[in-house]
């Protein structure tokens, strides 16, 4: 198929190379205990995702808008698409204009796949600073 490329599937259990880009991918469900992923795998996928970091072990990014009513339609428009992949972000707005949105997996205690699939998605969004 065109426009597929090869990525590595970071998946409880090891890795598998698959053919998706990250923001076609679906999110699993994690349970308690499920591993994160490893620093290495971490850094790799962080490559996919730009204008993402790492801060305090989550995956991050600043959004910058003009005004306090765009930053509540941008959170509502997270919380739709995370509602359909049952993986959530913690968001914040400051100042009205600035909208931080940080993923992490809580039942992994780390980063796993979900959160570089979801970062992807919003990157996909045409959200951009």
């Amino acid at each position: 198929m065109e426009g597929l490329v090869p990525q590595k599937c970071f998946l409880a259990g090891g890795t598998k190379e698959i053919t998706m880009e990250l923001a076609q991918m679906k999110c699993i469900m994690y349970k308690a205990g499920s591993p994160p992923l490893i620093r290495k795998e971490t850094m790799d996928l962080l490559g996919q995702v730009p204008g993402w970091s790492l801060q305090g072990g989550h995956l991050t990014r600043t959004f910058t808008f003009p005004d306090a009513a765009t930053c509540i339609a941008f959170i509502t428009e997270i919380a739709g698409f995370s509602a359909g992949e049952g993986h959530f972000p913690d968001i914040c707005m400051k100042e009205g204009r600035f909208v931080d949105v940080l993923f992490y997996t809580y039942p992994a205690g780390g980063l796993t796949l979900n959160d570089f699939i979801m970062a992807a998605k919003l990157n996909e969004m045409g959200k951009t600073e």
